[in-house]
């Protein structure tokens, strides 16, 4: 099966769970697609592939934006910055992994490979 059959039949099983279209085809991964990437949604992703995604893209964009906004003006060390930044990527992409674990299981998703 294509990803693109895949992708259909992931998107009606996550909408008859009335899974809110914006949870499960977040902005970016709309983006991403029309880009020409193959993203599957969240909730068909492993628990590691979820937590090594958003704790990179969480830690980046956070440290960036408070880098730039507050740290930088507090003289904050660039090494207390960058740990403080993985930090609480790992912290969010900890609780964003285990929301969709939670929910895959709650409502009774299918596994990818089976679509």
């Amino acid at each position: 099966m294509s990803f693109q059959n895949k992708l259909e039949a992931a998107q009606k099983e996550l909408n008859e769970a009335n899974i809110w279209k914006s949870n499960h085809t977040p902005p970016i991964v709309v983006l991403l697609r029309k880009l020409g990437f193959n993203i599957r949604p969240f909730h068909y992703c492993s628990f590691k592939s979820n937590f090594i995604t958003a704790s990179l893209w969480f830690g980046i964009i956070w440290g960036i934006i408070m880098w730039f906004t507050s740290w930088k003006n507090d003289h904050m060390p660039i090494q207390i910055a960058i740990f403080t930044s993985l930090l609480a990527g790992v912290v969010f992409g900890l609780f964003m992994s285990l929301y969709y674990k939670r929910s895959a299981k709650k409502n009774n998703l299918s596994d990818w490979h089976a679509l």
